[in-house]
């Protein structure tokens, strides 16, 4: 058996030391520091949209990366089966998409980096296309759907304060629709700001004057349950809740007196039409606008009425 001396053992020791410092042979630098890297982020944020029924086009997501990284598209949430998104960011149905089939999506874009990731929801409603023309406007001509349920207080709930200022939607239209031309008859709100007490207001339907609060009321045009008849009855939740509540569509909403708004009630043109003759042509415009806009439906009686009046009012289309 051979041993070894002290002298031989620390050389030895020596040698391993050295060879592990060096990195087995290395260069022996100092490792090239890493770059942070930057995640990207949406150029564009679209929490929703609407896409008209039988079209394939949805929308187009834009995303950048500072470090300039090639960055790679996805989809996941609770509808990507029926989308395509592109390196690009399009998004395209996968087959043409029907109404009545389903008319609300929800999806998540995934954009990635390969390294950090990012993603938004996104929305998309389906608007069915109407291609009846009817005094100049793009409508659907069709009989209401007198056997859906009607359920005004969970499906169009009112009034919403969408701002959050405090205010609902009722007062904000009181605001937006004082007449801000008498000085006996301000516009006075609440103490807190929240409710608009008096001011004065112009009823076109019977062509009045209020000046309380109390005896204004906000009418619907185009009335709940007669939207809700003539298509309404198929929009996704949140679209009834929006249209319940729109105060960014000028024609929807107006403050008229509490008298002839209860003798409107749900009545299309064929039933009511207000006293005041002369609002005959706006009114039937406001009526026509909410319909093709939204989509909803014209019956034969109504098409009827809304003629009769066009020509004897000699209303223009």
């Amino acid at each position: 058996m051979k041993h070894f001396g002290f002298s031989s053992v620390f050389t030895l020791i020596v040698l391993i030391t050295f060879m592990h410092s060096c990195g087995s042979g290395g260069g022996g630098t100092d490792p090239m520091p890493q770059t942070p890297n930057t995640a990207p982020f949406f150029v564009n944020n679209i929490g929703e949209v609407e896409v008209d029924e039988m079209q394939l086009s949805v929308a187009t997501i834009s995303a950048n990366d500072v470090d300039g990284d090639i960055l790679q598209y996805s989809l996941s949430g609770n509808d990507p089966s029926y989308f395509s998104i592109t390196n690009t960011g399009e998004i395209t149905f996968n087959q043409l998409p029907n109404y009545f089939d389903k008319n609300e999506f929800s999806i998540l874009i995934n954009v990635t980096d390969n390294i950090a990731s990012i993603s938004q929801t996104l929305t998309v409603f389906l608007l069915r296309v109407c291609s009846d023309s009817f005094l100049g406007k793009t409508v659907c001509l069709e009989e209401e759907n007198t056997s859906v349920e009607y359920d005004r207080s969970n499906d169009y709930p009112t009034w919403q304060d969408w701002d959050g200022d405090c205010q609902n939607n009722r007062h904000e239209v009181l605001e937006s629709e004082h007449i801000d031309d008498d000085s006996n008859h301000p516009l006075v709100f609440s103490s807190d700001g929240c409710f608009v007490n008096s001011g004065k207001w112009f009823d076109p339907y019977d062509n009045l004057y209020y000046f309380s609060s109390s005896e204004v009321q906000i009418d619907h045009v185009v009335a709940l349950f007669e939207a809700h008849k003539s298509g309404a009855w198929s929009f996704p939740a949140s679209r009834k809740l929006k249209f319940a509540n729109n105060i960014f569509f000028d024609d929807l909403l107006i403050a008229v007196g509490g008298s002839s708004n209860a003798s409107k009630g749900s009545s299309d043109p064929s039933d009511w039409m207000p006293d005041n003759s002369s609002y005959y042509c706006e009114y039937l415009d406001k009526w026509l606008n909410i319909k093709s806009e939204f989509r909803l439906g014209i019956d034969s009686d109504e098409k009827d009425a809304i003629e009769n009046y066009y020509q004897e009012n000699s209303c223009q289309d």
